[in-house]
């Protein structure tokens, strides 16, 4: 058994359509202001770790994408850790 605390990450949705290919209306935004809001709540929640997609084609359903490095600095930016 590991004596190693659980480290806990999420899924950033920095692709528009949110996380999933769906034709349900999704609730969550790509937006970068959404973004950071989610950061730092996931942050003061015990999140260490966010993950952000990378596709060099938004082949699987999504119109569009951030670029996943330069969105992940700019979510650093928003947060203390």
């Amino acid at each position: 058994m590991s004596q190693h605390a659980i480290k806990f990450a999420y899924w950033v949705p920095n692709v528009s359509g949110g996380l999933v290919v769906s034709k349900i209306e999704q609730r969550t935004h790509w937006g970068i202001d959404y973004n950071r809001k989610l950061a730092r709540i996931a942050e003061r929640s015990g999140f260490e770790y966010a993950l952000t997609q990378i596709r060099f084609t938004a082949g699987y359903g999504a119109d569009s994408q951030h670029e996943s490095v330069a969105f992940s600095h700019a979510l650093l930016a928003a947060t203390d850790n």
